[in-house]
């Protein structure tokens, strides 16, 4: 059996990046003569690339990426954005084939959708592509053939998802078997290796990039100018991913990162990745409904930035709080306190705390007592006195699964299509 929910489209924020996952790799070289504007930088099908397109494009990814626009570094890159120019090319080509167009209406509001995204209007982003040399058309071809894409892979590639009930209840048995075990807020940059004759151009790609990233150019700006997976429309970020989900080639890496580290690039089966290490949190399954909790606290103040203070009062916490297993004991101890915000604090739903209460007290029930937790201008530690758990709404968290399988699933199609455009196409490349 079959779901018959809508499968979901490429949303804007997938498609309208700055300038959307431009490249997959840099080349080594590209001649000197091939700089100036002049000439066909390529030939795709009937179509032609010329040495000023080009141009621009290289520019615009480099303004993108935050990479010093030097001769050098311009020609390194040359060879692999004219690849994506020539994807740009068969995907044009075909959609047109198919009587695809895209209307003046949507070109002009992907066009607001980047230039809000960047802080700022229409106007304000032609402005500063002509400063630094590259007209708004440049953007707006790019942007006319993700969006003709878009309309392909809805309208024709979404018929081959089928996603089964037994493959979501699949899900929700792995999601609910790694409940306690750590998850990684993950991004990352894939370079593909298309052929073992090109691995070491490829890493040394990632090992400049990995460089970039030491200088402190942003990881999403790089991931968007040079990852070839779809997660690069969105800065490489993969959201939450629960340690077995991780490639197996990267488990042990990301196992001994922490939060706020980058890898040094890593080859897998496919190619070569960095990832990004954002955070780490104990996975919280399928979690529940809405959790209403009553609490109470023993707070003591602690001037911020007084490490030797704040270590006194988590010390004096857990030795005052050992052994209580009631809130009226936590409330009585509370008022020798001195502390104002010792106390109960009545109901509040788990939801609208701060991330670090959240965490500590998501999982305990009624009569536990939290770890110290910093909070209001010192330390606390909470008690659970009453616990309310709503019901999980199972509908909503199969329909969840599925437009993440689902998706997954057309991104694969969409890569899937897009190389057979290429084996196919007549493509003369003249740098």
């Amino acid at each position: 059996m079959f779901h018959t929910r809508s499968t979901p489209a490429y949303s804007h924020r997938r498609l309208l990046s700055f300038f959307g996952a431009l490249l997959t790799a840099f080349s080594l070289s590209f001649p000197l003569s091939a700089q100036s504007g002049l000439g066909i930088a390529a030939v795709v099908n009937d179509d032609a690339i010329s040495m000023l397109d080009l141009n621009a494009r290289i520019t615009m990814v480099m303004d993108s990426a935050q990479i010093d626009n030097a001769p050098e570094a311009r020609s390194r890159i040359a060879h692999q954005v004219l690849r994506t120019l020539v994807d740009e090319k068969l995907k044009i080509q075909e959609t047109r084939r198919l009587g695809i167009t895209v209307a003046q209406a949507d070109l002009k509001m992907g066009l607001d959708h980047i230039a809000s995204n960047n802080d700022m209007d229409v106007p304000g982003l032609t402005r500063h592509l002509a400063n630094i040399g590259v007209p708004i058309s440049a953007l707006s071809s790019r942007l006319e053939a993700d969006l003709a894409w878009q309309a392909y892979t809805n309208r024709y590639l979404v018929r081959q998802i089928r996603v089964g009930d037994e493959e979501i209840n699949d899900e929700i048995e792995r999601i609910q078997a790694n409940a306690g075990k750590p998850e990684y807020l993950l991004a990352e940059v894939y370079l593909p290796v298309d052929t073992p004759s090109r691995d070491t151009e490829v890493r040394t790609v990632a090992e400049r990039l990995l460089m970039q990233l030491q200088q402190g150019a942003p990881f999403t700006a790089l991931a968007k100018n040079f990852s070839a997976s779809p997660s690069a429309a969105v800065g490489g970020d993969l959201g939450w991913v629960q340690y077995a989900n991780v490639n197996p080639d990267l488990q042990p890496i990301i196992a001994q990162m922490k939060p706020g580290m980058a890898s040094k690039p890593v080859r897998t089966l496919g190619g070569y990745y960095i990832m990004l290490l954002r955070d780490v949190r104990t996975s919280p399954g399928l979690g529940g409904g809405e959790a209403t909790l009553k609490l109470s606290q023993y707070h003591i103040p602690v001037k911020t930035g007084d490490a030797a203070a704040a270590q006194a009062a988590k010390t004096k916490l857990i030795t005052a709080t050992q052994g209580m297993t009631t809130c009226a004991q936590i409330d009585a101890a509370g008022a020798q306190s001195g502390s104002l915000m010792s106390g109960s604090l009545g109901e509040v739903k788990l939801s609208t705390l701060p991330a670090n209460m959240k965490q500590a007290l998501s999982s305990l029930a009624a009569g536990q007592l939290s770890a110290p937790i910093e909070t209001g201008g010192g330390w606390a530690v909470m008690m659970v006195c009453e616990r309310q758990d709503g019901e999980l709404n199972m509908d909503k968290v199969k329909d969840t699964i599925y437009q993440k399988l689902a998706t997954e699933r057309l991104d694969v199609a969409a890569q899937r299509k897009l190389r057979d455009l290429r084996r196919d196409a007549f493509v003369d490349i003249r740098l």
